[in-house]
């Protein structure tokens, strides 16, 4: 009888998905990673979410890759036409949506992160790489904004050439505005934005993501201390359930909303077709800002000028991203609350030992702040 009891067992467990668990090490991973009850909840769960996202957005991403082309003469119509082809208007809906998701849930993570002091002694190696991870999001979103290649898409590398004229090395790199606004040119300049989108980035970002989560379960995750610990675990598969079915429902309404039409934008003003083409200024004096996330960048741009009579107003950007990365990397370095994480609001919210720390936080959302606002209020120039 034993045997056979032995041999029902060893049946049981020789599936098909057992199989996989045990050759692919999900089952170490996922399966046998026991985590506190207490982090199934949304502010963590969250977290995963925005994994869900990513991987939609990377698949959406090599969709469109087989029909654009970093080609500065087509590279605007080819978009236009992609947002009225049924289906691939929804990809490419989803896939504009979805990036405005992944930021909102980057920002929502690192403060989750930041209040529960998931930083804290050993965890500080954890914390850089996230803001690296923040870092990556951002450059995706600028690079995905050029690839659009309406006036709003032109504003990036037009911006890109203001840096480099202000430090002087526009014409050593044949980066000029006069460059962007010859097509064979400007494709060659529209090329690097695309091989960073769609290549460089992409694989920047998983190898982040993958050390993101090793230090994780190396390390443990950071208790929420507006939980009592009850010292109980439960298995790590049951919070990606849970991954998916709050994914779903938020995901669900990116995907409704993806079969809702969308213009195409102005086009850029190197095309002859372009209401601007032919302007002797660049697109925000035209009127024509970027959208958010990376709003904010020319709200600086104009918030140095106005407040401070700053020329060229680009060093706005500059500084403003030499702020809010510098502020974030602080964070961990400036908190004096010891190494272990907070164990009540009154550890978590003192201002004894975590004055600093929530000083260079809110000097980032400060920057971002100021820099959205005045985009909103100002926009030309």
């Amino acid at each position: 009888m034993s045997d056979d009891k032995s041999a029902g067992k060893r049946a049981a467990t020789d599936t098909l998905p057992n199989r996989v668990k045990d050759q692919f090490g999900v089952r170490g991973m996922i399966s046998d990673y026991m985590i506190p009850v207490e982090t199934n909840i949304l502010s963590y769960i969250l977290g995963g979410v925005l994994a869900i996202a990513l991987v939609l957005e990377l698949a959406t991403g090599m969709l469109l890759a087989m029909r654009y082309l970093p080609d500065a003469g087509r590279a605007y119509d080819i978009t236009k036409t992609l947002l009225h082809e049924g289906g691939w208007s929804v990809v490419l809906n989803f896939h504009y949506w979805n990036a405005y998701l992944i930021f909102a849930l980057v920002m929502i993570h690192m403060m989750r992160a930041f209040f529960s002091g998931g930083y804290r002694g050993s965890k500080k190696g954890l914390w850089q790489v996230g803001v690296g991870l923040s870092g990556v999001v951002f450059l995706l979103s600028i690079t995905g904004e050029t690839l659009h290649w309406d006036e709003r898409g032109f504003a990036v590398p037009w911006h890109m050439s203001e840096i480099l004229e202000a430090v002087g090395l526009d014409k050593v790199f044949n980066y000029t505005h006069a460059d962007l606004k010859v097509i064979p040119k400007a494709t060659d300049l529209l090329i690097p934005y695309y091989v960073m989108h769609v290549a460089i980035l992409p694989i920047v970002l998983l190898a982040l993501i993958a050390v993101h989560y090793y230090l994780i379960k190396v390390k443990g995750i950071s208790l929420p201390f507006w939980h009592k610990p009850s010292g109980r675990t439960s298995s790590f598969g049951s919070h990606v359930k849970s991954w998916f079915v709050y994914g779903a429902a938020i995901l669900g309404v990116i995907l409704v909303i993806s079969f809702f039409s969308r213009g195409a934008g102005p086009a850029p003003q190197l095309l002859p077709t372009s209401e601007f083409f032919g302007s002797k200024h660049g697109p925000g004096t035209l009127g024509i800002t970027p959208t958010f996330p990376i709003g904010w960048t020319h709200g600086m741009n104009r918030f140095v000028a106005i407040a401070f009579g700053m020329e060229p107003d680009i060093w706005g950007t500059v500084i403003g991203l030499a702020l809010m990365a510098g502020a974030l990397i602080a964070v961990p370095y400036l908190d004096r609350g010891g190494p272990d994480a907070p164990r009540s609001w009154a550890e978590a919210l003192s201002w004894r030992r975590r004055g600093w720390a929530f000083t260079a936080i809110a000097l980032f959302w400060v920057v971002m702040i100021i820099g959205t606002l005045t985009n909103i209020i100002t926009p030309i120039g």
